[in-house]
């Protein structure tokens, strides 16, 4: 990644951090807690959610920023309910494991 994290990301990572979910991943797992971590996460997030075809793509988008709507500031139990909502538990779940292994992976050994 080289730094790759720290880069604003575009319409989907502006979409994550509205979203609130980064935070909500540092207070579910404290390894997400850390920066670093924390930044890779929401960089391997919205560059996944990114790469999707633009129907999912815009539908991932409009779902984030909903969640943040909804979630201010973001009590686990407001997200908690949110992902008995049909649809977007299944994006809760991809959007958490997605920073697990982006923000646990590290940086690549040279």
């Amino acid at each position: 990644m080289s730094g790759a994290h720290l880069v604003d990301g575009g319409r989907m990572a502006r979409a994550l951090r509205a979203s609130g979910l980064p935070a909500l991943w540092a207070a579910r797992y404290p390894a997400l807690a850390d920066p670093l971590a924390g930044a890779r996460a929401a960089a391997h997030v919205s560059g996944s959610l990114g790469r999707l075809p633009v129907l999912y793509r815009v539908g991932a988008e409009v779902a984030l920023r909903a969640a943040g709507l909804v979630t201010r500031p973001v009590p686990a139990a407001k997200c908690d309910r949110l992902a008995r909502v049909p649809g977007f538990g299944r994006l809760l779940a991809v959007t958490d494991s997605l920073a697990l292994y982006g923000g646990l992976d590290g940086e690549p050994s040279k």
